[in-house]
């Protein structure tokens, strides 16, 4: 009764929930006691994944404790740890760290945590790196033929799911983001552009940039099953798809949105593929992953920033589908909540990389299936949902 008093009171002053959903709230219970999970476009900091946030003054970087491993705990048995990156001293002298033209990462505040709460992520096919500050700024886009100025599919894209976009779900949000990762040739042809989406690792090869087009998309793809806007017949038929079935390594290399990232981002992405082509132990083991750049993902200032989207058959995809997540505990959506489904996949948020790191997160997060604490921002499991650091024996 205390805690239900106590999450009554804390909705009367929290009026920034109302018409986010109508009457169907959300709240966790994290820590000492239930709080918000506030969609990121309504938080103040919109890459703080729950509502109760600690600001630090710039001038005078306050310590923040890092987070600690319990390796006793049941939970870290199933979601296997390490707590450092192994190969960092092995590389670091070898590879070293692109000249950063005195600008600072930040090694101080709370890495763990902080990660772009989304339902789905997807990937804009562009085929390069070289993008504008705001993705969806782009005066004409790389795959149409002819050359002539039009509207970038990310910016029709983020009409209909950002902001106050008809299909936009503050329970499931959608992030859009561009990629280096090549436009099927195909549809460069036409002056179509190819998508792909996460975490159910699909790929849309051909798709017309044109809103009634990307509406069906975003209905058969992007809404939600809870959500009275998807159809009780989808689309999804109508589509070219293919299933992406190697892990995807996407590092935020938007140089535009932030010098850190420009200049990290395309040194890690090398290491990668230099890693992954060369290293005796990969080729032994046949690991094949695609490796490409992402566009702004939140959190310049722990760069570099990698994405890794581990498909549902990898060992450590099973993991993590089974273990808690900061859903909505006290409120349930109208519709239930939605069964995990192991046969699409997961993502790994890592921050504060360094090229040194490719072989220890190659290692141990792709051929072992063990998660990197000192350099986790988050987890995504396969139904768009935060894992709970702490239910894995991260506290």
């Amino acid at each position: 009764m205390r805690a239900n008093s106590s999450i009554w009171r804390a909705m009367s002053r929290t009026q920034c929930l109302r018409g986010l959903g109508g009457k169907h709230c959300h709240a966790v219970s994290f820590g000492s006691g239930p709080r918000f999970q506030l969609p990121p476009s309504r938080c103040i900091n919109p890459t703080v994944n729950t509502f109760r946030i600690r600001t630090y003054s710039s001038a005078e970087p306050k310590r923040v404790p890092e987070t600690t491993f319990d390796e006793n705990s049941e939970a870290a048995a199933k979601v296997p740890i390490v707590e450092t990156c192994p190969c960092q001293q092995e590389y670091e002298s070898e590879i070293g760290v692109p000249d950063l033209k005195g600008l600072e990462i930040d090694t101080k505040s709370r890495l763990a945590g902080v990660i772009t709460r989304h339902y789905r992520h997807v990937l804009i096919h562009t085929g390069t790196i070289d993008w504008p500050k705001k993705i969806e700024d782009a005066q004409s886009a790389p795959w149409n033929a002819s050359g002539e100025d039009i509207t970038p599919i990310a910016a029709n894209l983020k009409t209909l799911v950002s902001g106050k976009g008809f299909y936009a779900d503050p329970f499931h949000p959608v992030l859009v983001t561009n990629t280096s990762l090549p436009i099927n040739p195909s549809a460069a042809e036409e002056g179509h552009g190819t998508i792909t989406v996460f975490p159910e690792g699909i790929e849309i090869t051909s798709i017309p940039n044109k809103i009634d087009s990307l509406t069906s998309f975003v209905k058969s793809f992007l809404v939600a099953p809870s959500n009275a806007l998807r159809p009780t017949e989808s689309d999804r038929g109508t589509f070219s798809t293919k299933k992406i079935t190697k892990p995807v390594i996407l590092t935020c290399s938007h140089g535009s949105r932030d010098e850190r990232c420009g200049i990290l981002g395309p040194a890690i992405t090398a290491a990668f593929k230099e890693f992954l082509g060369n290293d005796k132990e990969v080729q032994a083991y046949g690991l094949d992953c695609i490796v490409g750049d992402v566009s702004h993902i939140g959190g310049h200032k722990f760069a570099g920033n990698v994405i890794i989207h581990l498909p549902g058959d990898h060992l450590l995809s099973k993991a993590i589908n089974a273990a808690s997540t900061l859903a909505p505990q006290a409120f349930e959506m109208e519709g239930g909540s939605a069964t995990v489904t192991p046969a699409d996949g997961v993502s790994i948020w890592y921050g504060r990389v360094m090229p040194y790191h490719v072989a220890g997160i190659v290692r141990k997060t792709l051929l072992e299936g063990k998660i990197i604490q000192e350099l986790l921002r988050g987890i995504n499991n396969s139904n768009g949902e935060l894992v709970d650091l702490a239910s894995i024996g991260l506290k």
